[in-house]
């Protein structure tokens, strides 16, 4: 039987919310939303079998955490006055307490993570729930537990997403001749000192070495010389220096891989209502930001475009550092106050050439004149695009 979870759910009915009872630990009934509040903060587990999540609290250790059965606020959800809960805002609510549900990739019971406020204390509280270290953890993807990098997390999150930590494993070394201009590999990081392949093209010295490369790894040593603790750009500049025709040796590090027979969570689709209550983004600065769905829409097409640019003259791809440069030129007109703008900020450690910024600036230009023509005619608000969501989790069978 499912029970006693605190992760966000659909719409509960009055039978629904009386059939749960009394809280645990607690000598009063539960009077609907809000009412029974935990007595601990600490990272509460769940064990999975086939899809479904299951309360292993029937019999709780002596040092285990006391399991409470909480009904939590969803932002879609109307706001329910009782007599001793305030009317408060449910956006305001999920925003300000960032509870999602994680699990290790390879598979782990599922947590829920929350007090942080940026990517880094996302990390931090990962791996203080599966009791592993910081560093072991290469990168998220959201709603998919599989290497697929186009469900990567870039620090932008919608209130029912579902994270999956993917966790250090083999290391391998090989010695590649590189026999054309470029390795045929575009490089990301998680911004906190691991730099990894996210995409390999068809008939490149990296697609011709595989299976020993793939998505998903972290290069670790190029030519012997450690590699960890740098951005992407620096590392895909280390590549783009070794000349053709030579040899060199990488030491790269893919993620631990499901074992065979274990049954992940079914996932389904979200729908456009569902994405309309809001997105959770971080900024490159810190903190985050809670946005609406327009303007979720308006900053995925921009990071797009950008990115194909980065690949293209860097070798990288990085959503946030996309939003860091449309940051920085929301304040700018022409492309000569662009240039001066990254000059002046911390963007100038990338060393971006002048075609590149001038790239830059089209792409950014021309989204603000379509931004501007949009809100002259007061055109209606684009289609949501359709997106994974791991709420299957938590509906009751």
């Amino acid at each position: 039987m499912i029970k006693n979870y605190e992760y966000p759910i659909t719409r509960l009915t009055q039978n629904q919310l009386t059939k749960r009872g009394r809280c645990k630990g607690s000598s009063r009934k539960s009077t609907g939303i809000g009412a029974c509040q935990p007595d601990r903060t600490d990272c509460r587990m769940k064990r999975t079998h086939g899809g479904n999540i299951i309360d292993n609290s029937e019999n709780p250790s002596r040092d285990a955490p006391i399991n409470h059965t909480i009904i939590p606020i969803e932002p879609s959800m109307p706001i329910v006055q009782t007599h001793n809960a305030p009317n408060v805002n449910p956006l305001a609510i999920a925003a300000k307490e960032l509870k999602f549900a994680c699990q290790l990739a390879h598979g782990s019971p599922v947590a829920i993570i929350h007090k942080w406020s940026d990517i880094s204390e996302l990390y931090q509280s990962i791996a203080d729930c599966f009791s592993i270290p910081k560093s072991d953890i290469m990168f998220l993807t959201v709603n998919d537990f599989r290497l697929d990098m186009r469900n990567l997390f870039t620090g932008t999150l919608n209130f029912k997403d579902m994270l999956y930590a993917h966790v250090r494993g083999q290391a391998i070394e090989l010695t590649v001749l590189k026999d054309s201009a470029n390795f045929g590999v575009t490089i990301t990081d998680n911004g906190l000192g691991n730099a990894f392949i996210k995409i390999i093209s068809a008939g490149s010295v990296f697609d011709r070495a595989a299976p020993a490369t793939r998505v998903g790894q972290i290069i670790e040593k190029i030519n012997g010389e450690s590699v960890l603790g740098r951005r992407h750009y620096q590392v895909a500049r280390i590549l783009k220096n070794i000349k053709k025709g030579e040899t060199c040796t990488i030491r790269l590090i893919s993620p631990l891989e499901p074992s065979t027979g274990v049954k992940m969570p079914k996932q389904k689709l979200a729908s456009s209502a569902d994405c309309l209550k809001g997105t959770i983004r971080f900024k490159s600065d810190g903190g985050f930001a809670v946005e609406d769905i327009q303007s979720q829409i308006i900053q995925a097409e921009m990071c797009a475009k950008l990115n194909e640019v980065f690949d293209n003259y860097l070798g990288v791809q990085d959503d946030q550092l996309a939003m860091r440069i449309w940051e920085t030129a929301s304040n700018c007109e022409t492309l000569f106050q662009l240039s001066n703008a990254i000059k002046k900020s911390e963007l100038a450690m990338f060393d971006f050439p002048d075609g590149l910024v001038f790239d830059m600036w089209g792409i950014i230009g021309d989204l603000k004149r379509e931004q501007k023509a949009a809100t002259k005619q007061k055109m209606p608000m684009r289609n949501a695009p359709t997106r994974q969501t791991a709420m299957s989790l938590f509906n009751e069978n």
